[in-house]
């Protein structure tokens, strides 16, 4: 653990001598002999450096994880902060943005030094394949951006381009790092912060970005994404098996401990339950709810998703909740004004929150003993689970995927369940995947029980593939959560209730049009970048979160769960608000 803290710290010495956004040229470098230069610094220890924050220190994962992606996808519902109500927040855009481009200087500088030279190839490999990681979460937050000479070392500021030439970009430098990994590119080692130098491993990350990405691509160039999809699935090396993680601790640089304890400890107050989530989890799969003395009469579901009360606990008496609060399942409506969020009913304490499962070494504890806090946690980079639905959304569409998309939908949906141990029953999980009963949007389980195919029904093939994507890639995933949903409008989920005046597209409207589908441009580039910021506008649109990725083309379309609710009788009926449900 030393020689891995002494590595980022290296890394942070060295990644700390790069300019910003402007990218000025590493020759202004500051030459006194005794400062730390990034000539000095090895090419490791600066992707040691990149690979840690990159993925997101406790303030920027709130930010842009928890506020911006998890909430506009609905994973939780916040109280006090604008994106609740979809405001993009200009510092939290300008802090990403700066930190962004000190990620890419210093992988820029690493490819530079890797360059030309045999033994370092594996190593530029990896450069380039968590550069193109890096720069699809930009895209996809932002649109079009600085990109083939962002970061070049001309210190000339850097001109925006379109997203889709950044996309076929990156499919491209994905494509060619993993073909380039061999056994004669050289050793890594434990600079490597994910899969400490095991090259085989980073072909298959490689190949399952690729297949994510293309993904993306559905609804706006079909046959390019099929030609992708299809290369990704048969590409030497094979697509990943287990989870991507990077290990995050106290004593890290940044604070990069587990997010999920620091809102827990240090702001008392775990991230809540979106009332969609609710209905989209309850009476999913039919599996009964084991009852506890404790929980509230119709204020537990009687059916549930068996990852449903793990994924958000019952408020019980080890919470903050008040007492008339205790032993209810129950979310909060996405959208309300900090005044709304803040009354008893929609308080968080009072309502289901993240569970201790992400947080506890215990998350099971004995009734009356409290839960055993972990400030450390493998995050989650890309489930394993994604790659299953990914393929199968790809066989529904006709592409060869290596299998059937019932075969892979059954397949994601195990491994998700797997991720939560012995605290979900396999008899459990034979009965879900058989199961026809509905949620509160009219989709099931059972794959053949289904509407249509890739249709936009809430109960189609294509429908429980997203739902299931959804519901695995918690609570990890918030960002592929957030891409679906603005890609096909699953899945199904209530509109914010109070958003800000044109920062959507149609307050109470459905099928994504009541949360913003992007982030502004931050400020300080409109006066650090002014022309080329001002051409991005004449090009790309107007900067506003209205505003469509290139991948986003699907238009509005009728949405038929509006108007479902449990029918009299049916298990839900009486179920905390899905008796009110509209």
């Amino acid at each position: 653990m030393k020689r891995l803290n002494k590595t980022i710290i290296w890394g942070l010495a060295g990644a700390m001598a790069f300019a910003n956004t402007s990218c000025e040229s590493f020759d202004k470098v500051n030459t006194d002999p005794n400062t730390v230069t990034p000539e000095k610094v090895a090419a490791i220890n600066l992707l040691s450096f990149v690979m840690l924050p990159s993925t997101l220190n406790v303030d920027q994962w709130q930010r842009q994880q928890n506020l911006y992606a998890d909430t506009f996808a609905q994973y939780f519902s916040n109280d006090k902060y604008e994106s609740n109500v979809c405001e993009p927040n200009d510092k939290w855009n300008e802090e990403f943005w700066l930190q962004h481009w000190t990620w890419i200087a210093n992988l820029n500088e690493v490819i530079r030094r890797c360059d030309g030279k045999e033994d370092m190839t594996n190593l530029k490999s990896i450069a380039r394949i968590w550069k193109a990681w890096c720069f699809l979460r930009a895209t996809d937050l932002f649109g079009d951006l600085p990109y083939f000479k962002a970061c070049d070392g001309s210190g000339i500021p850097a001109g925006y381009d379109a997203q889709k030439d950044i996309y076929y970009d990156l499919l491209k430098e994905l494509t060619e790092a993993s073909a380039e990994i061999s056994s004669n590119g050289g050793k890594v080692g434990i600079g490597d912060l994910i899969f400490q130098g095991d090259m085989p491993k980073w072909k298959a990350f490689a190949n399952s970005l690729r297949l994510r990405i293309a993904m993306r691509m559905t609804e706006v160039e079909p046959d390019k994404a099929k030609a992708e999809a299809e290369a990704a699935v048969a590409a030497d090396g094979g697509l990943i098996t287990d989870n991507v993680v990077i290990w995050r601790a106290e004593n890290y640089y940044q604070n990069t401990i587990n997010p999920h304890y620091f809102y827990a400890h240090y702001w008392e107050s775990r991230l809540t339950m979106s009332v969609s989530m609710q209905r989209v989890l309850t009476n999913l799969g039919g599996v009964p709810v084991e009852m506890k003395k404790y929980y509230k009469s119709g204020q537990v579901p009687e059916y549930a998703d068996p990852r449903a009360l793990i994924m958000y606990n019952v408020t019980s008496t080890g919470t903050l909740a008040s007492r008339k609060y205790r032993g209810r399942w129950k979310g909060v409506e996405a959208g309300y004004t900090p005044a709304i969020a803040a009354e008893d009913d929609n308080a968080h304490k009072n309502n289901s929150r993240v569970g201790v499962f992400f947080v506890s070494l215990n998350p099971e504890p004995p009734e009356n003993t409290p839960p055993v806090i972990c400030k450390d946690r493998w995050a989650r980079l890309m489930y394993a689970s994604e790659v299953d639905f990914l393929r199968a959304e790809g066989a529904l569409r006709g592409w060869n995927m290596g299998g059937t998309a019932e075969s892979f939908y059954e397949a994601g949906i195990r491994r998700s369940m797997a991720e939560y141990g012995n605290l979900i029953k396999s008899a459990d999980i034979e009965a879900y995947l058989r199961s026809t009963m509905k949620n509160g949007y009219g989709t099931s389980v059972k794959f053949d029980d289904a509407s249509g195919e890739v249709t936009d029904d809430c109960n189609s093939k294509l429908a429980k593939i997203i739902t299931q994507k959804y519901i695995s890639n918690f609570p990890d995933g918030g960002f592929e959560a957030w891409a679906d949903y603005r890609r096909l409008g699953m899945p199904a989920l209530d509109p914010f209730k109070m958003p800000t005046e044109n920062f959507v597209i149609e307050v109470g409207g459905h099928d994504y049009l009541g949360s913003c589908r992007r982030i502004t441009y931050p400020s300080y580039e409109q006066l650090h970048n002014e022309a080329n910021y001002k051409k991005c506008l004449n090009d790309f649109g107007p900067d506003v979160s209205t505003k469509r990725m290139w991948w986003d083309s699907k238009r509005t379309k009728v949405v038929k769960w509006e108007h479902y609710r449990p029918a009299q009788g049916e298990p839900g009926y009486e179920i905390g608000t899905l008796k009110d449900a509209k």
